[in-house]
């Protein structure tokens, strides 16, 4: 397996992340392609003791698409840039995955431009997996691929989400529920309410609506559904919710001695905690819907984060997911559902 990794993209220099992949392709015997500046990467590699030969190699860029960068723009003017040409090899199919922690909707615009969709998979989404009490994973389609969607959009995102984790993630039968503002039946607007009659009447494994405040804490579903513009709010919620008790807790601490005593004590316990929700073990996020593999990396990533994102990816190469989602919702029951 042959996976490349655009190095230029992302917050962390080239450097960092030419050390994920190597130590992820050491671990794994993965092939690695490094997508960007080959001098910094040949002088990375030298410092592993490498060569740009055999396991390890190169993909020259001259261009670099900045995270500022408007995506549409980036794409079509940066031809020489890692994403675009990482994207290109993809297409011709000398890699089998693509990996970046660049600019996000340059990776999906260009993804799409470049690969195209799947037949019969009207828009690509993004799929996230956040932690939840219980212990398990949550997997959330789409956290921002898309502003808006169509109800039938939404229905394409359930059968990509259900799929991905029957095949990948090994639940053998997930369930699906569509973010809403209330469990009922009839909770949401116009959008929702219609996707529910859909997701209803397929032969999805669709349990009915949740709601945000409870799908971290009793995760009543698998995989939950919503449209890229609110999956992205959920998102970036969770995320600026665990950032916000971790300072009001500090602040709180701050000061007081039997508190600090406290927080020493229970500091591998909190330690813990922020391992569980930390993006650097979650991999990255996989693009669903265009026409190969495609992961989106957090743009801080650093090393550890980097290989855990060319797992993601691996993974899912080896699920042949491209066939299974052109077999549509129809087809979900027979292909092993």
């Amino acid at each position: 397996m042959r996976v490349l990794l655009d190095v230029m993209g992302g917050d962390r220099p080239p450097e960092e992340l030419v050390k994920g992949g190597v130590l992820m392709g050491r671990r794994t015997g993965t092939d690695i392609v490094f997508a960007g500046d080959s001098a910094l990467i040949e002088r990375a590699l030298d410092g592993h003791r490498l060569k740009s030969e055999g396991q390890f190699s190169i993909l020259p860029s001259s261009q670099v698409v900045h995270m500022d960068d408007s995506p549409v723009t980036a794409v079509r003017e940066k031809k020489a840039s890692s994403l675009v040409l990482g994207l290109e090899a993809l297409k011709e199919k000398a890699v089998d995955a693509f990996v970046s922690p660049g600019n996000t909707g340059a990776i999906v615009a260009g993804s799409v431009f470049t690969l195209g969709r799947i037949p019969g998979i009207p828009r690509p989404g993004i799929m996230a997996a956040l932690p939840t009490v219980p212990g398990e994973d949550l997997y959330v389609i789409d956290v921002g691929a898309n502003s808006d969607s169509t109800p039938e959009q939404l229905l394409h995102f359930a059968l990509m989400g259900a799929t991905y984790a029957r095949d990948v993630v090994g639940i053998p039968r997930p369930t699906l529920g569509l973010l809403s503002i209330g469990s009922e039946a009839g909770k949401g607007n116009k959008m929702i309410g219609k996707a529910f009659s859909l997701l209803e009447s397929s032969t999805l494994p669709f349990v009915g609506n949740v709601e945000a405040h409870r799908v971290l804490v009793d995760r009543s579903v698998d995989v939950v559904v919503c449209d890229g513009f609110v999956g992205n709010i959920f998102l970036k919620s969770v995320e600026g919710g665990v950032s916000a008790v971790a300072q009001l807790l500090r602040r709180t601490i701050r000061g007081r001695v039997i508190a600090m005593l406290g927080a020493l004590l229970m500091s591998g316990s909190i330690a813990r905690v922020r391992g569980t929700m930390s993006y650097r073990r979650r991999g990255g996020a996989p693009l669903l819907g265009v026409d190969g593999v495609v992961v989106i990396a957090h743009g801080r990533s650093d090393a550890m984060a980097i290989g855990s994102a060319l797992d993601v990816a691996c993974h899912q190469v080896k699920a042949n997911l491209l066939d299974r989602f052109s077999d549509g919702v129809a087809g979900w029951e027979t292909d092993g559902g």
